[in-house]
């Protein structure tokens, strides 16, 4: 039985980046998309007005006809929020705080909003169109600015008693280790996030090691800019730049040791990666495997390790999904 087209609109607000797009529900396609920096250090009015300007040129780049309007809104912020208000708590990577998101969307399209954490929306999206698709337990990891996880368990978004489950990115891996963005010490996020390798490989040259990426950093430094983008780093490993080597081998070796973790404490069906830095970056994602395999007890380690299918999409599409179901959309 073929599902009843829908659109919906899906905002993947990222710390690095903001992605909206119009997705057709009933098939996960992407109708029409738009994607700026987010500028979080503009603040937050800015962000919320970035999240209007964005998330109308996506309906307008889908072109819709007056008789197939969307249904819905699905945010994914990169924080923790509350569900039910439509409100995110706390963004650190956003500079956002007590921001009631739902409502200023809904005001100005009229339209009812899902908003949720932008890794807990991309495992909707994984578990309804991707990787995870045809697996009832798995967790669902992205890396960037910072790190995210979302949980699905039997089928469904697992968010715990306080709504805040899947904050893989604050798991303590090294006790008493470097301050991370949360205020904590010896986060995953400290050490394996696209920010963590920026922050080490700016350090090294900055005391004097050589690498093909001195001359970026010194631009993106005089733009404000906050982290070296990922294709950047995967031509620096192509061309052999030992220091970018050394680091993102180094963050991908914690980021296996917390995934053996995952494996040994959740055993899920599997485990999904996602994140620019993991699509783009092979040697991130085999060392983390490798390093989760080594970590892991013999039967969890066995467990799938697999890339998300969805790309740069997950979170929109999780999100657009999300926000049908506001309107008693039923996903199969």
């Amino acid at each position: 039985m073929l599902k009843q087209k829908a659109y919906a609109l899906g905002i993947d607000l990222g710390g690095t980046k903001t992605l909206a797009a119009v997705i057709d529900v009933a098939s996960g396609e992407v109708i029409g998309s738009a994607r700026k920096r987010t500028r979080a250090e503009r603040g937050q009015d800015f962000v919320s007005l970035r999240t209007i300007e964005l998330a109308t040129a996506a309906i307008n780049a889908a072109n819709l006809s007056p008789d197939d309007p969307i249904i819905a809104i699905g945010v994914g912020a990169a924080g923790q929020v509350d569900r039910k208000k439509g409100v995110v708590l706390d963004a650190p990577n956003l500079g956002v705080h007590d921001m009631p998101l739902g409502e200023i969307l809904g005001n100005q399209f009229g339209k009812p909003v899902y908003v949720g954490n932008d890794v807990e929306v991309a495992a909707q999206g994984e578990n309804i169109y991707g990787s995870g698709h045809g697996y009832n337990n798995f967790v669902c990891i992205f890396i960037g600015t910072g790190i995210g996880s979302g949980i699905i368990q039997n089928g469904h978004l697992y968010t715990g008693l306080t709504g805040t489950a899947g904050e893989v990115g604050h798991t303590i891996i090294e006790a008493n280790g470097r301050i991370c963005g949360c205020g904590g010490r010896g986060c995953l996020e400290a050490y394996a996030s696209r920010t963590a390798i920026t922050k080490a490989i700016m350090a090294e040259i900055h005391h004097g090691r050589s690498s093909i990426l001195a001359d970026d950093v010194a631009r993106q430094l005089r733009q404000g800019e906050t982290v070296i983008r990922s294709g950047i780093l995967a031509d620096a490993i192509k061309q052999k730049d030992e220091l970018t080597i050394e680091i993102i081998a180094e963050a991908g070796d914690y980021l296996g040791r917390a995934l053996g973790s995952i494996l040994n404490f959740y055993n899920p069906d599997c485990i999904i990666l996602g994140g620019g830095v993991i699509e783009s970056v092979d040697l991130l994602f085999e060392t983390a495997v490798h390093r989760a395999r080594t970590t892991a007890l013999a039967a969890p380690s066995k467990t799938p390790i697999l890339r998300a299918k969805l790309g740069d999409f997950s979170g929109v599409v999780g999100a657009a999904c999300l926000g049908a179901q506001l309107t008693g959309y039923q996903f199969s």
